[in-house]
């Protein structure tokens, strides 16, 4: 059956300079295109051990007012924990000011580090990530902090499972309305589906590289600069596939642009009932994705208990629920040693996907 759209050059996976695998890779088999991209994924992580080795590079914390947190976001303005972020910085009046920073690059690594990096005696907050702190420390040994040392863990915010979807008319098109239809289109194509990510080391990328495994199907990975780009280049065409967190993905979805054809969690997500689990048909693609509230290492235990006891009061009024509930995530209450133990059973999840899928080199 022949591919309806070309495959893309590294010039239509625009905007993604130095990070697109090699065109070399497509020749190779499955292990080594795997070894090939998670040694690529790394290349791009350990660039970030240098970018954060100069201070100069991050905002500047001192022009902030004693009273004043800062509020860092790993990722760039708009997406869902930047939304989220603003949100609880609004309504956490309890802590006075709260200004929010976006510092984004390396995959989340470089706010990260400059949170880590920050000391107990001007401590900063991150709305950290299973990216920042179950997923790049695999990847690079080498990363600038330690998530499991360098951080405070205070309050998980919610669980933002990842949603498989392709563009609605071309669903309809290439008759794929569930899990099975689409392995059995895939089965059938002589050309890869495209599918988009966030970038290398990404969880859309990771969710592509494991169905890859689990299937023996190959896909064509399109590595962009963020999600924005990746999910625009789905929309116009220059990508076939995308594993998009729901909280990116609801609005298009909801709008008939998008087709969901499965989640990446064991059962379906309450803001969509209708959309099935991915693992009866890929057994094995379980990916929990999450993201919450940190701390710099080494602040008072009182401290770090009145900063956790104020995000999670914010997070139970009503209106804020509504918020996090419109954005399709799911609401969680994790706090302080309860958060530290989930992320340590998350920390060693990922190691162990990572390491049986050959996602490390």
């Amino acid at each position: 059956m022949p591919h309806p759209h070309p495959p893309a050059t590294a010039s239509q996976a625009c905007g993604a300079p130095g990070v697109e695998l090699p065109a070399a890779a497509h020749g190779l088999s499955r292990r080594q295109a795997l070894r090939l991209a998670a040694t690529t994924a790394t290349s791009l992580v350990a660039s970030s051990a240098l970018a954060v080795g100069s201070h100069g590079e991050f905002p500047s914390n001192t022009g902030r007012r004693k009273s004043e947190l800062s509020l860092v976001v790993p990722y760039s303005a708009g997406g869902p924990l930047d939304r989220s972020a603003r949100k609880l910085a609004a309504e956490t009046t309890t802590l006075g000011s709260i200004q929010v920073l976006n510092v984004h690059g390396d995959g989340g690594a470089k706010g990260a580090a400059m949170v880590a990096r920050a000391g107990a005696r001007e401590p900063m907050l991150l709305m950290g990530a299973v990216a920042t702190h179950a997923v790049l420390p695999w990847l690079n040994p080498q990363l600038p902090y330690d998530p499991l040392r360098d951080f405070q863990p205070l309050t998980m915010v919610a669980r933002m499972p990842h949603v498989l979807v392709m563009r609605a008319d071309l669903a309809i098109q290439w008759r794929i309305y569930t899990p099975d239809d689409l392995l059995r289109f895939m089965s059938k194509t002589k050309q890869p589906l495209r599918y988009a990510s966030a970038g290398n080391g990404s969880i859309g990328h990771i969710a592509g590289q494991l169905f890859q495994s689990l299937t023996r199907i190959p896909l064509q990975h399109l590595p962009f600069s963020g999600a924005n780009p990746a999910l625009s280049a789905l929309l116009d065409g220059s990508a076939d596939l995308m594993f998009d967190n729901i909280a990116s993905a609801l609005i298009h979805l909801r709008a008939g642009r998008l087709k969901a054809i499965g989640v990446t969690a064991r059962s379906p997500l309450p803001v969509l009932p209708q959309v099935p689990s991915l693992e009866p048909s890929v057994p094995g693609l379980n990916l929990p994705t999450w993201f919450g509230v940190f701390a710099t290492a080494g602040i008072p235990d009182a401290l770090a208990k009145r900063w956790s006891d104020a995000f999670a009061q914010t997070l139970q009024r009503p209106k804020v629920q509504e918020y996090f509930d419109a954005m399709g995530v799911i609401r969680e209450d994790l706090r302080l040693q309860d958060f530290a133990r989930f992320l340590q059973q998350e920390h060693s999840y990922y190691g162990k996907i990572l390491k049986d899928y050959q996602l490390i080199p």
